[in-house]
């Protein structure tokens, strides 16, 4: 007879990515959309949500004021409505000019006030990244890529070279269950069994996302790839 052994369920109790601040970006859109959607998070156990609204110049230029104003409108929204769970802001970044131009302003909003998450185009592979991830380092903060699994144009290489550079990996919980289609599926598990993910987020948008991340924490699959894995998560 063989045994197999049981696969513990992962336990995130803070969530590193999401788009929550309704009519900011191509997330939420309603307050009460954030609210159900953050009662959503609490029963599935998480304590803390970092909420990482679009910053890029050419779609959703939301400036680090405007940032601030919807993160404390939702707190006070949350407080009124009894949810108990501690809400943090930051932003993706966009990997474009007024990244660069905010690096140097230092007009950032860190991630327990170091981390910078960030990404790239999902059409073209970036040039001169080795520059500008020297720049936001030099300012003492630490990079962090969203979804990596999401580029198509990467391969493992370039992965160890990001790597090479310190560069911290956040991939999306909801690529393991192929919610994004099989290449960023393939690739997350290349990631997991690699070793090279260091945070896992949600990167929650509507309740379609919200819906594949039930999925996916009671996935054998993803339990399975990621119960080797270091998890920093609680570490913010």
């Amino acid at each position: 007879m063989i045994f197999f052994k049981k696969i513990k369920k992962i336990e995130l109790k803070t969530d590193i990515h999401s788009h929550l601040l309704p009519g900011i970006d191509d997330g939420v859109k309603t307050i009460d959309e954030s609210l159900s959607l953050i009662k959503e998070y609490i029963n599935l156990g998480y304590k803390k949500l970092i909420i990482t609204p679009h910053v890029m110049y050419d779609s959703y230029n939301n400036s680090t004021d405007l940032i601030l104003e919807k993160i404390n409108y939702l707190k006070n929204e949350c407080f009124k409505n009894n949810l108990n769970i501690e809400l943090e802001v930051s932003a993706e970044y966009n990997f474009d000019e007024e990244f660069v131009e905010r690096i140097e302003k230092n007009d950032l909003l860190p991630i327990n006030k170091k981390y910078i998450l960030f990404e790239f185009s999902f059409y073209q592979k970036p040039v001169n990244y080795e520059n500008i991830i020297f720049k936001l380092k030099s300012k003492g903060y630490i990079p962090i890529l969203a979804h990596p699994e999401r580029y198509r144009y990467f391969d493992l290489e370039d992965f160890k070279s990001l790597k090479e550079l310190e560069v911290m990996f956040q991939c999306n919980i909801i690529s393991s269950i192929g919610f994004y289609g099989k290449t960023p599926q393939k690739k997350f598990k290349e990631l997991a069994k690699n070793k090279m993910i260091d945070f896992l987020g949600s990167d929650v948008h509507s309740f379609k996302y919200m819906e594949a991340l039930k999925i996916s924490f009671n996935s054998s699959s993803f339990n399975r790839l990621v119960s080797n894995l270091h998890i920093k998560n609680s570490y913010l």
